[in-house]
């Protein structure tokens, strides 16, 4: 894992990235985290306060979950495809208002993470543009000193905690260690990967393995205030023929973060990591460089 961490870090210097860019990786046989981040190539503490952008629609999965029984109604279940598939916020919207609260779903998102241990990921309004914001939320992360990235005030996160709730969702999927006191089952955690395995988009993580590798992952980006993108994120669980983990990658820049830069850098880190694990079944490279 040493090895992989260097490896990583001399990746993220061949693709020229001087912005800020964290990975968080987690075996999911062992458990063995590796997690770094670096801000020009050098070190710093990881764990800084993004904007979660779409990636804050895994804990609203999670939270649905946690107030539906199964089977699913239909209705939920088109909604979660189409937040988690197609991206789309209305649905999201409308899980929250529909089987959680009409004016503080949101919050109870929020209050399920704490519930599971997370002091640094929130929800604090709707998506709908014009959407009030419900609560102003100080977190250890966005209140550091050190790095702040003025994330965006409705939801936030850090790779750990997305991290390790993908964690939780494949063991409860996989290893039956429900959520919740049960609330959650081992088969609508299976159902939440499902749903994480349509997001087919053939770029950032999934652009870096090969037919035999699969990612149950959500991605996020939104232009902020100033009209440009900042932050680009991508964490998933990925499956391959030599074990199963969890992958997250958050990275920043000042300036416009342009698609095809992230893009490959993103697919790079990916096949690095797919290529650690399956040593005689290499993900070749089929990027344009």
């Amino acid at each position: 894992r040493a090895n992989l961490e260097i490896f990583l870090k001399q990746t993220i210097q061949l693709e020229k990235f001087n912005g800020l860019i964290e990975i968080y990786q987690r075996d999911l046989a062992s458990g063995e985290i590796l997690h770094v981040a670096l801000r020009a190539n050098q070190d710093v503490a990881p764990d800084v306060a993004y904007s979660a952008a779409s990636t804050i629609k895994i804990p609203i999965m999670v939270s649905a979950m946690r107030r539906l029984e199964e089977p699913l109604p239909s209705q939920a279940s088109d909604w979660m495809f189409q937040m988690i598939a197609d991206s789309l916020n209305p649905p999201a919207d409308g899980l929250m208002k529909a089987y959680m609260d009409n004016d503080t779903g949101p919050l109870m998102v929020t209050n399920d993470l704490r519930e599971l241990g997370y002091r640094n990921t929130f929800l604090a309004g709707y998506f709908e543009p014009g959407s009030p914001l419900l609560e102003r939320i100080s977190t250890p992360a966005n209140q550091r000193q050190d790095i702040f990235l003025d994330p965006d005030f409705y939801n936030q996160t850090v790779p750990s905690e997305t991290g390790d709730l993908l964690w939780k969702i494949y063991r409860c999927a996989n290893h039956n260690e429900a959520l919740f006191g049960g609330q959650v089952s081992a088969s609508e955690c299976q159902q939440m990967l499902n749903y994480l395995l349509e997001n087919r988009i053939h770029a950032l993580i999934e652009a870096g393995l090969p037919p035999e590798g699969r990612a149950a992952h959500k991605h996020g980006w939104t232009n902020d205030l100033d009209g440009l993108i900042h932050t680009i994120s991508d964490s998933g669980v990925v499956y391959t023929p030599g074990g199963d983990y969890v992958l997250v990658i958050f990275a920043y820049t000042q300036e416009q973060f342009l698609y095809d830069t992230a893009n490959q850098l993103f697919a790079r880190l990916s096949q690095s990591i797919y290529n650690a694990y399956n040593p005689e079944n290499q993900a070749a490279w089929y990027g344009g460089n």
